[in-house]
């Protein structure tokens, strides 16, 4: 079996209200441009690491994500790997108003303890 966490990060930035993964980054862009090549560009990363990324969450997960150079066209999701996407961004939709609560509810606290540990000055 399979098993994820989910993980908070903090920023001086604004951040999205979005689940992320090296996966999910890796297969949004070989959907979009249609090539490992031009994913990679987009990623700043090389070929060879998306490639060996694919490969790595292929071994992992013990399925294919890639159809391989099909018909002379760059790298295509498989109908798994698309439904996978497809269902990411359904619970990305439907978890974005729990996903603001949680970054306001964790704001507050953190607001709360700068508050308490600013220094005093006598």
């Amino acid at each position: 079996m399979f098993h994820l966490s989910i993980e908070y990060n903090s920023s001086n930035r604004p951040t999205s209200n979005r689940l992320e993964h090296p996966l999910l980054e890796v297969l949004e862009s070989v959907y979009e441009s249609g090539s490992i090549g031009k994913a990679a560009k987009q990623l700043g990363r090389s070929y060879r690491h998306v490639w060996g990324e694919l490969k790595h969450w292929e071994s992992t997960l013990n399925t294919n994500l890639i159809v391989w150079g099909r018909n002379g066209k760059g790298a295509e999701l498989t109908p798994q790997a698309i439904e996978f996407l497809d269902a990411v961004s359904k619970i990305q939709v439907d978890l974005a108003p729990q996903f603001a609560h949680i970054k306001n509810c964790l704001q507050q606290c953190v607001t709360v303890l700068q508050a308490t540990s600013a220094p005093h000055h006598t």
